[in-house]
């Protein structure tokens, strides 16, 4: 009798650091598409390829698709690839339905896959079959157990003693370290906190310790007694949290370079037309943009297009975050589809850690005891939040004229909230004293 813990294992030999699962609906199937999520997050969790506009459907809207690395998986633990299969996204709802998840695979579960008859549906009214899914660095391992076998039953009878975890909005996890990592955090922070002031450091790429003089080290230091090499990797900092070292100003959400306009095909034009300051050495583009306010140093205004804010919905796929001139040409510019690959990076949990900080010549950090665990961050809410301005543009690119005589530019494309507002942009947060713990 194969059961949900064999198929568990089978995953995790092969790769998989966590499985998760659900329970098909009848209108789970391979017509209608296997509905995934209530919205964008589950995203940040699985290993997709790049995210482009699928267009306008008439009935459900703009439509982005992601391809997924999904292979299905036998009882014996074999695999085999299911080269169609891809996440397609539905902002109007929102939701994230996967499909072509059969096509040309011989080990698919095909037969358990098909639209139900009006009969089949009456006779299984009540039964239930278990989508199984291993979620690996690279790929995605997936498994459909029959209507009401040891597995399925198992299932429902695990989520009807609530003895799971949730896992985004439709799915268990078959075994969680939440509790743990947390715990395991707060632990690690008091020992961090209990130290008082310490130098400003960072990590070499060999993990070596090194001084750290720039005014800046803040989130170094903090990374560097977690063993993290600064290296602009999109993996969690520590177990499932991403950590950020904070004063109680500002917060950069994130940093992704535009794909359009002429900040992509000629940047030194760009900055000579709309730098905020210019010197015979340097231009910087260094000035804060809200969304519908004309900037008067660079020229420029933010401005959302293919974004409805009173239904708060994206209404065109091929719209976005825009800087433009006075003659509303796009100069500089961040699609939808860039805004929510870079977005879906970003982690499903982050730990905020307040820092105060002391010295100049030599600069010293003390790291809490303020702690906020912030989880979930709705790519719609994003949006909202930069229709609204809580969210805006902060830039901080400049280009240096080097000896040789060539000009070198040194990019940030930051989005940025004050500190006051980061619960306004996330699901929820919750807040510790070390201090009291």
């Amino acid at each position: 009798m194969v059961s949900l813990e064999k198929i568990a294992q089978l995953m995790q030999k092969s790769g998989a650091n966590k499985v998760i699962y659900k329970l098909l609906a009848n209108n789970d199937n391979s017509k209608q598409q296997i509905y995934m999520a209530a919205d964008f997050e589950l995203l940040k969790e699985l290993p997709t390829g790049e995210i482009k506009s699928g267009g306008v459907s008439s009935k459900k809207g703009p439509i982005f698709k992601a391809p997924l690395n999904l292979f299905w998986m036998d009882t014996d633990g074999n695999t085999e690839q299911a080269r169609h299969s891809q996440l397609i996204l539905y902002p109007k709802y929102p939701e994230v339905r996967l499909s072509g998840f059969l096509q040309k695979c011989l080990l698919s579960p095909s037969k358990l896959m098909q639209p139900s008859t009006l009969e089949e549906r009456a006779h299984r009214i009540d039964q239930k079959r278990c989508f199984i899914l291993g979620i690996c660095h690279d790929r995605i391992l997936a498994y459909v157990s029959s209507w009401d076998d040891e597995i399925a039953l198992s299932a429902k009878q695990l989520i009807s003693d609530k003895k799971l975890n949730s896992f985004n909005s439709v799915f268990y996890e078959y075994s969680s370290t939440d509790a743990d990592s947390k715990n395991v955090l707060i632990e690690k922070l008091k020992e961090i906190y209990g130290k008082g002031f310490v130098p400003s450091r960072r990590l070499d790429r060999d993990g070596n310790i090194q001084p750290y003089k720039a005014q800046n080290g803040a989130g170094f230091t903090l990374e560097s007694y977690f063993g993290i090499i600064p290296n602009g990797r999109s993996e969690p900092d520590f177990m499932d949290w991403e950590l950020k070292a904070h004063s109680g100003s500002v917060i950069t959400l994130m940093t992704p370079e535009p794909n359009s306009g002429t900040y992509c095909t000629d940047i030194y034009s760009f900055l000579r037309e709309h730098a905020s300051g210019i010197k015979p050495n340097r231009l910087d583009f260094a000035s804060r943009h809200d969304i519908g306010i004309f900037n008067e140093k660079t020229k420029l205004v933010l401005k959302l297009d293919g974004y409805n804010p009173k239904t708060k919905k994206i209404t065109d796929p091929d719209g976005g975050v825009f800087l433009k001139n006075k003659d509303d040409v796009v100069v500089a510019g961040w699609s939808f589809s860039k805004l929510l690959e870079h977005w879906k990076r970003k982690h499903s949990k982050t730990c905020f850690v307040s820092y105060k900080k002391q010295g100049k010549e030599e600069v010293f950090y003390r790291f809490g005891p303020e702690v906020i665990f912030a989880v979930g961050a709705d790519f719609n809410t994003f949006f909202n939040s930069i229709a609204n301005g809580t969210i805006y543009y902060d830039p901080g690119v400049k280009m240096d004229l080097q000896e040789n005589g060539t000009w070198k530019p040194k990019k940030r494309n930051q989005f940025r909230v004050k500190w006051k507002n980061i619960s306004d942009i996330y699901g929820s947060t919750t807040s510790i004293n070390l201090d009291e713990i």
